[in-house]
């Protein structure tokens, strides 16, 4: 009996809350504002962009089992070796690195934003102008960094204040470039004209030392001219002496001749006395 009371008041509560709860939806409450559909038509829509996407480079640095260090952009990193990109002189060139003279222990990697990379080669290139060493491969590299480094913030949707930043440093470079140009020509000129100078100048001193030489070779003709009239006298002389002196000689050997015939004579009249004498005893 108990049960069946319990369930009827269930089921009368039940009834009741679900009475209510549809007069509270056909009848809205007397305190609240009808609000006016709104046209599908014109319902705002948002959108929402996607995130533009920031292209980075990959940097390394380590030593070398040598001591000297290399640092760069990361092309490869495998088992056996390393490949960095790295600016050298007027140009970036690509160098492989074997990891047998590397010290490993020493490679840092660090993530850097891609226009900030060709940034700063660009900024380096910058620095090389004006040596007037290889300034035209200095500037044309330095505006290609900057390009791309503008290219690089186009695409990842930067905001234009950096873009107009590198546009002002490639005008910079440009019209340093024609500043330099200017500057070249000034000088190419100028040194036309200290060469033309200079080389007058040692036109005019070959010219008085070959009129030097002429002076100095006209006195050594005469001198050995000079000396040829002597060679010449003192061989006349030397002939003249030797005719006297084989005229002395003939004489004295004549003279010789004449004495030994008279001795010869004398010494055959002796011999021929003393055969006598011998004869007579």
């Amino acid at each position: 009996m108990t049960r069946v009371i319990f369930l009827t008041v269930t089921v009368v509560a039940l009834v009741l809350l679900l009475t209510g709860f549809a007069a509270s939806v056909d009848e809205p409450n007397k305190g609240d504002a009808v609000r006016p559909a709104v046209p599908a038509s014109e319902t705002p829509i948002t959108i929402a962009k996607p995130k533009a996407r920031v292209d980075s480079v990959t940097m390394v640095d380590f030593f070398m089992r040598d001591g000297n260090t290399v640092s760069g952009k990361l092309i490869s990193d495998d088992p056996t070796q390393l490949i960095v990109e790295q600016p050298s002189e007027s140009t970036v060139v690509t160098k492989t690195y074997s990891k047998r003279e590397v010290d490993t222990r020493t490679v840092k990697t660090r993530p850097m934003l891609e226009w900030q990379y060709y940034s700063r080669l660009a900024e380096y290139f910058t620095a090389r102008t004006w040596d007037f060493v290889d300034d035209p491969d200095d500037f044309i590299e330095a505006i290609r960094c900057y390009e791309k480094a503008k290219q690089s913030l186009q695409a990842g949707g930067a905001n234009s204040e950096k873009i107009v930043d590198i546009d002002k440093a490639i005008k910079k470079i440009q019209d340093d470039r024609e500043v330099w140009t200017r500057e070249v020509e000034s000088r190419a000129k100028l040194k036309k004209l200290e060469y033309d100078a200079e080389a007058e100048n040692r036109l005019k001193k070959l010219e008085r030392s070959v009129a030097e030489s002429n002076v100095k070779l006209n006195e050594s003709v005469k001198s050995l001219d000079k000396t040829a009239d002597g060679l010449k006298n003192d061989y006349t002389n030397l002939n003249k002496s030797m005719g006297d002196l084989n005229k002395d000689m003939v004489k004295q050997v004549n003279n010789l001749q004449v004495q030994l015939n008279d001795d010869r004579i004398l010494i055959n009249n002796l011999l021929v006395r003393m055969d006598l004498c011998c004869r007579a005893k």
